[in-house]
């Protein structure tokens, strides 16, 4: 009896404990590795494709805003299929994970009506950062030596 009085005791105790993190594991990869919500990446993200002309470091930046902007402001008509893992590979210890695949997206440039359409290869990279998976590092390179640097966040 007295064991339950405690547990009870401390039932509100426990509720207000946050939720254990999420280490990285392939199925939370696989079921996120679409996902664009920036609690999904960590602060200090690095990501880089083919349509840059130097990487940005941190997603939820101004950089990271103005580059997306000259991005739309230069395609339209764009199309982009979900990111297609060919392998997941994890750390034993679930601290850390990489992903490498696919993904096939289309677009009409602005300036010069131009349709692109390709197959680009990415490789992500997943750490753990507050007890929780997040993705760390993103790459894109065009398949096939298609030219796409036009985007710069600084003019």
């Amino acid at each position: 009896m007295l064991r339950i009085t405690l547990l009870l005791g401390l039932s509100p105790f426990l509720l207000s404990l946050p939720a254990v993190g999420q280490k990285c594991t392939e199925e939370f990869i696989r079921t996120n590795i679409n996902n664009s919500d920036p609690k999904y990446a960590a602060e200090d993200a690095y990501f880089f494709s083919g349509a840059l002309e130097k990487p940005v470091v941190g997603l939820n930046t101004e950089e990271w805003k103005k580059t997306g902007e000259k991005l739309n402001q230069e395609r339209k008509n764009q199309k982009v299929d979900p990111l297609k893992p060919d392998r997941i590979v994890v750390d034993p210890s679930g601290d850390m994970a990489y992903a490498y695949g696919t993904r096939h997206m289309s677009f009409d440039k602005v300036s010069t009506g131009k349709h692109v359409d390709f197959s680009a290869a990415f490789l992500t990279v997943w750490k753990v950062v507050n007890g929780s998976c997040k993705l760390a590092a993103s790459m894109f390179e065009p398949e096939g030596g298609i030219e796409l640097k036009t985007a710069s966040a600084t003019p």
